[in-house]
Formats: C-alpha cells, structure tokens, sequence
C-alpha cells in the first residue's frame, strides 16, 4: 500500500475526507445537517479545495441542499482547519489519529496565523421554524434588485437561517409595484452568505462591512482570507 492514502465518502448526514499517512491520520468531516450551505468554507478555502453545492442551470430555485458544499477535490486539502475556524455554524471538524482537534488547538489558531475571532453565539429561527446556534463575527448588508429577480423563485427566503429574508405579500391593488421578496429584519441578519449563494441570478447581494477579530495575525494569510470571505458573487467567478 502506498502513501498518502487518500478517500473521500459522502452521505445525507456528514461527508468525510480523509488523508492516512504511515504513521498518523488527519480527518475533516462536515455535518451536512447543521450546514445550511453559506458558502464560508468554499470562500476561506486557500487552496480551493471546497466548491458549494451542484446548484445549476438546471436547477432554478436551489434550496439548502443544492449548496451544501463539497470537497471536491480532496488532493489539495492540506487540513489546515481554515474552514473549520471560520465556519459560523460549527459544521466542520478536524480530527487527528481520530481524535478531534479544538478549535484552539488549531495550528493556524494556536500559531496567531489567524486573530481570535470575536463572536457571539445566537439563537435564530428560520422560515420553516428551525432553530439554529450561530457564531456572529460579522455584519452585513443586503440588497435586492427588484428587476433582477426571478419571480416565483424564492431561494434567498428559503435558505436564508435567520428568517431576514421573506416572500412579500402581495399588493392590494394591481397597479402597485410588485416584489417577490424583501428583506424583513435587517438587523436579525449574521451575514452568513447562503441566501447570495443560493440566488440564481444575482438579484440578492450580500456586502460584508465588518469583520470581528483581535489579537495578532499573520500579514500574509490573514488579510486575503478576509478579501476571500467578502467575495460573494459565485455568478462573477464563471460558475
């Protein structure tokens, strides 16, 4: 048997990828249930080893599964735990010789190559009434462009893991000006990214202004992560 040994396997709970070196194993897994498909991971990813779901042409109005990412291509993991440390809704995990390595074990954490990221944890509530634990260390803006959308669509409301986002009520009268969806509780936004990743035409951008983070931090990784983590628009990167 030769090594590195490499596999990967996937099902409806958790997909796991998995490098075994002669005498030690490292190990990522995502818990593709506590995952609402955000993109965080694809977007901090330094070696872009992680792709979000299989959302297509041919699908119009993605729902969480259909963004669920994927490690695609497990030979450029390298297990650095980016992915992991920047996940907001703990959905990631790295292990080693099959035990789990804490966040704060972490080479990139423990090394200060990344700053301690500031969070708060959150209870939010979707649409559908499912209820989340969310690490908050960012803030964002969100809008809509109306012509843009794709009536009848609704993506961002249904992927969206706050409830921010909902189908709006109809007018009352025909001549009023009609919208398919809006943005209900700006400040209930925790700037995750999935309802952008979900939206099929671009209509719905998400911008992140803020960042929550102290302590040092490498020069040469840290600032691109953050460059990377803003870069919302998977419709300008040819996908």
């Amino acid at each position: 048997m030769s090594f590195p040994k490499i596999s990967r396997t996937i099902n409806e709970q958790e997909e796991h990828v998995k490098v075994q070196f002669l005498t030690e194993s490292l190990e990522l897994i995502l818990n593709r249930e506590k995952c609402v498909g955000c993109g965080t991971c694809a977007r901090v990813c330094p070696k872009e080893a992680i792709t979000r779901g299989p959302v297509g042409a041919s699908r119009r109005s993605p729902e969480t599964e259909d963004i669920i990412p994927e490690v695609y291509n497990p030979k450029k993991c390298v297990f650095c735990g980016t992915c992991v440390v920047m996940c907001p809704f703990s959905a990631l995990t790295l292990k080693k010789n099959g035990e789990v390595i804490e966040l704060n074990d972490i080479p990139i954490v423990a090394q200060k190559v990344v700053p301690k990221i500031e969070f708060k944890a959150k209870k939010i509530k979707n649409n559908q009434g499912v209820e989340r634990t969310v690490k908050q260390y960012a803030k964002a803006e969100v809008s809509i462009i109306d012509e843009e959308c794709a009536k009848g669509c609704g993506s961002c409301a249904e992927v969206c893991p706050s409830g921010t986002i909902v189908i709006a009520k109809r007018p009352e009268h025909g001549w009023e000006k009609s919208k398919n969806v809006e943005v209900a509780d700006p400040d209930a936004c925790v700037a995750c990214g999935a309802c952008d990743n979900a939206c099929p035409t671009g209509a719905l951008q998400l911008k992140i202004i803020e960042i929550s983070t102290s302590g040092e931090y490498s020069e040469m990784f840290w600032p691109p992560l953050t460059e990377r983590l803003k870069n919302l628009r998977w419709n300008e990167k040819g996908e």
